[in-house]
């Protein structure tokens, strides 16, 4: 991890000075600059690194986990400009407007921009089992177990659990088939030397508070960390919020945000979003329906029930992708998709016509779905509308109802049909219960990167 550390250092440096020499051409490419301007550029760039040291930019616990980095590169950026507005108005330092309007943006763009290469590479490092942290987990079987699914769906984090310690289970014994159990709670942090585990992990309910503590303890000195892995899962950071009573840390969860006011943001975001989406989509649309028209017969559009907010039906409009009566040919279909549970999915389904399948790789037939979002029966974010025929949603699944449906959403930009039935409906669980403008905005950020892949698109 140093060498990664390093690697990102010189790759950030090298981002601000990028930025900094593009704001002085723009800004004084005439040559007009006095010979401050090397002095000031300096100063900034050093700022900068400070500033994203303080923030958190460089520490273990934030290395490529992808949103949490980006978040830290955007305050501390933030934080670098307030500081230099303030300097310059104390001492009347005369700073060229354009230089700074220039240099901080184009700075923090090539900051993100550096640092999602170098978390691809180290994400591929990670996936061949480089690069990652040798973990030993200490609770009950189940806690474990439920770790161990965590960390293998989240192969970018780098945690690798080599083994584990619990009292339900003898020695030797293989929990999920892979995970050896390597002695009792109390052997913990011998265990973790004699493996060389780099990280503990408490997890569940397996050790008491007092036990905790000595755990501490018994790894000071070492080099490995300890962490507490609650049974809060799928929450995001801000609903949680940790506030210590004599001692005792309590961990308050924060209602989900669901009220008046957050609704009425999203939906004026829907509603001038999707007008000005529509207004850039309409001569795609009209040449694409010119296609559809001339590649087969049959209407342009294609329209199924879908359900809405809290299970209302409504008629959804896309785009025909496949052959003129494809429903009745469904059943036939079933025992060859690809995918599992609800969804229905093929990588070639020969229902698909040539233009169907072109515009499915960028998701075009969806764009009708912008009237939708217009008329306030979809938003632009939110969980996929299943058809209603599908929707027999039972138990927490039938929770992601409580939003209105999105023409994109989290599991859109995580992996589209290559994720399975419960994948997709973990994270659509997880987008109702930690909503926010910022997810919102993420996400449609996310959904032009993943269209221009076409991953997990067919």
């Amino acid at each position: 991890m140093a060498q990664y550390r390093f690697t990102l250092f010189v790759t950030d440096v090298f981002a601000i000075i990028i930025g900094i020499v593009i704001a002085y051409q723009v800004r004084f490419g005439d040559g007009t600059a006095t010979r401050h301007y090397g002095l000031y550029a300096t100063a900034l760039m050093l700022g900068w690194v400070i500033a994203l040291q303080s923030a958190g930019g460089y520490d273990i616990r934030h290395l490529a986990t992808g949103p949490t980095e980006a978040r830290l590169v955007i305050r501390a950026s933030a934080v670098t400009a307030s500081v230099l507005a303030i300097y310059c108005y104390a001492t009347k330092t005369e700073v060229a407007r354009g230089f700074v309007i220039v240099a901080m943006p184009v700075g923090a763009c090539l900051l993100l921009l550096g640092r999602t290469v170098t978390r691809r590479v180290v994400n591929r490092r990670r996936k061949a089992g480089e690069w990652v942290h040798r973990i030993l987990a200490v609770g009950t079987s189940d806690s474990v177990l439920h770790l161990l699914e965590v960390t293998e769906r989240a192969t970018g984090a780098g945690l690798h659990i080599v083994g584990a310690c619990v009292e339900d289970a003898p020695p030797g014994a293989k929990l999920a088939g892979t995970v050896p159990v390597l002695g009792g709670v109390r052997e913990a942090a011998a265990t973790a030397q004699r493996v060389d585990a780099d990280v503990v992990a408490v997890t569940g309910s397996g050790l008491g508070p007092v036990s905790v503590r000595e755990l501490g303890w018994q790894l000071e000195g070492t080099g490995r960390g300890l962490v507490i892995a609650p049974a809060l899962t799928e929450i995001a950071g801000p609903r949680v919020h940790v506030s210590p009573v004599e001692g005792l840390p309590l961990v308050w969860l924060e209602q989900p945000q669901l009220g008046r006011l957050p609704r009425v943001i999203k939906r004026s975001l829907d509603l001038v979003g999707g007008l000005i989406l529509l207004a850039f989509a309409t001569p795609i649309l009209l040449l694409v329906a010119l296609a559809i028209k001339i590649d087969s017969r049959g209407p342009v559009f294609y329209r199924q029930l879908r359900l809405g907010t809290r299970g209302t039906e409504f008629m959804l409009l896309k785009l025909r992708t496949m052959n003129v009566g494809a429903d009745q040919q469904r059943a036939m279909e079933l025992s060859e998709q690809d995918g599992g549970g609800v969804l229905f999915k093929m990588r070639r389904d020969p229902r698909v016509t040539r233009v169907g399948r072109l515009i499915r790789q960028f998701s075009i037939d969806e764009l009708p779905q912008l009237l939708h979002v217009i008329s306030g029966r979809m938003s632009l974010v939110g969980p996929r509308p299943l058809a209603a025929i599908d929707s027999t949603y039972t138990g927490s699944a039938r929770r992601r109802l409580l939003v209105r449906p999105g023409l994109t959403g989290l599991w859109q930009v995580s992996g589209r049909s290559d994720l399975s039935w419960d994948d997709a409906v973990r994270l659509d669980l997880y987008y109702v219960e930690n909503w926010s403008l910022g997810l919102d905005l993420s996400i449609i950020a996310r959904t032009i990167l993943t269209v221009l892949r076409r991953k997990g698109a067919y």
